[in-house]
Formats: C-alpha cells, sequence, structure tokens
C-alpha cells in the first residue's frame, strides 16, 4: 500500500484530502505545515506528497526545496494543492521541484488522477533502450505543458520563445530550473535580462517555441527536442 503525506494548514481540506485518499486505497499521514511534515519525514518515508503553499512556520516551496535537496527524499513525488494558479506561481513551485501543480477549488476525483499518475511516472524511464522520446512525456504539448515537463524531468536546455511582435526570448535552464533569460528584438538587439526577461517571455503572445536539452540518464545523453506552433489570439486576430 503507498503512503502519502498530505501537508495543509486548513483543517477542513487536509481532512477531506486525506479521507479521499484513504477510500483510494492509500495509507495517508498529515501534516499542518512543512515544519511538522519534515519532523515526521525524519521518522516516515512515504510514497508522495501532497502539499499546500501558503502555510504558516514553512510554506510549501521551502518544503519542497529542503527535501530536493536531501538525497533521501529528492526523489519523492510532490504535487503542490494551491489557490495561486498563474504561470508564475507554477513555475515557482515547478522550479524549487515540485512534479505537478493543482489549483483550488479542485476535485477529488483529478487529485487522485493526478496523484496516481505521478507515482506511475516515476516508474516509467524518460526514453526507452533505444533512446527514443517517451510519448507519455514529450509529445506535441503546450507551451505551459512544456515548461512542466522541463522543470518536473529536471532537463537542462535552452528555450527559445517567439513572440508575436517577432521578439526572441531565450531561457536557460539548469536541472529543471530557469538561470537565465534574455530578450532580444529582430534585429538582435538587447531589450531585457534575467528576471524582467523571464516575466516578459511568460506574458506576451507566442508564435513559436523550441526547447533542446541534453539529460543524463542511466549513463545515456537524451537529446529532447519540444516544438509546436502555438496559435495565440493574437495571431489568428
Amino acid at each position: 500500500m503507498k503512503k502519502l503525506l498530505v501537508v495543509e494548514d486548513d483543517p477542513l481540506i487536509r481532512q477531506s484530502v486525506a479521507l479521499a485518499l484513504q477510500a483510494q486505497g492509500f495509507h495517508v499521514a498529515t501534516a499542518e505545515d512543512g515544519s511538522a511534515a519534515l519532523k515526521q519525514l525524519g521518522t516516515d518515508q512515504v510514497d508522495g506528497i501532497v502539499c499546500d503553499i501558503a502555510m504558516p512556520s514553512m510554506d510549501g516551496i521551502e518544503l519542497c526545496r529542503t527535501l530536493r535537496l536531501d538525497a533521501r527524499t529528492a526523489r519523492i513525488p510532490f504535487l503542490f494543492l494551491s489557490a495561486y494558479q498563474g504561470i508564475e506561481d507554477r513555475l515557482q513551485g515547478l522550479s524549487v521541484g515540485a512534479d505537478d501543480f493543482l489549483g483550488k477549488p479542485f476535485s477529488l476525483e483529478e487529485l487522485v488522477y493526478r496523484i496516481n499518475r505521478l507515482l506511475t511516472n516515476q516508474q516509467q524511464p524518460l526514453v526507452n533502450d533505444s533512446l527514443d522520446v517517451n510519448p507519455n512525456h514529450l509529445g506535441q504539448v503546450s507551451f505551459e505543458q512544456a515548461l512542466d515537463l522541463i522543470c518536473s524531468h529536471q532537463l537542462s536546455g535552452l528555450l527559445n520563445v517567439i513572440l508575436s511582435d517577432n521578439a526572441v526570448g531565450q531561457v536557460w535552464f539548469e536541472d529543471g530550473r530557469s538561470v537565465a533569460a534574455k530578450l532580444e528584438s529582430a534585429s538582435g538587439e538587447t531589450l531585457l535580462e534575467a528576471s524582467a526577461a523571464l516575466e516578459h517571455i511568460l506574458r506576451a503572445p507566442r508564435t513559436f517555441f523550441h526547447f533542446s536539452g541534453q539529460q543524463t540518464l542511466d549513463n545515456a545523453v537524451l537529446v529532447s527536442r519540444i516544438t509546436r506552433i502555438v496559435e495565440s489570439e493574437f495571431v489568428r486576430g
């Protein structure tokens, strides 16, 4: 039986989530904030973590960051529950090592589905023996899904984005975390850098994006490419 840890400061949500997961056959432990979760994880082993973001004492972002820095807990599937649903909030959660993000309010059925998917994906390799990309992970995906994949699979590489005004954005990732960003005009002039460039790239309408990354897995090198034409409202207009 898989064991999950639910970290949530709201007692009603914490109890509801725990009961729903228990009804699906999971063994469930609970904690009211990140500090309490760390204490439990010091003595108990779990197969997955469902965690709120905004909590007293230690919030979910700090908890996830702390767990990812510890070899004993670094690979535990981690799902955020949060009322903050913007792409910046999702990126913040995914950049510290979370595997998935579910906005509040949410259905218990979707929560159970996502947890089962995380536990299943943990057992499947990102590539097969011939180094083909697993289509369950890197198919034709949206820009937001591509960001999720880069962060959740801790990919390193360069994300190139062409915006609707022909400006070119570049975001460099290391182990799933954005480490640098730059926005250039069509003529090559640097317009923005660092966090200002990243924020603009995430918000602006896009016509095309492409990710080229290099990931070491089982002593092999995977070169993965995500390419998709994004038909924004701006382009269709």
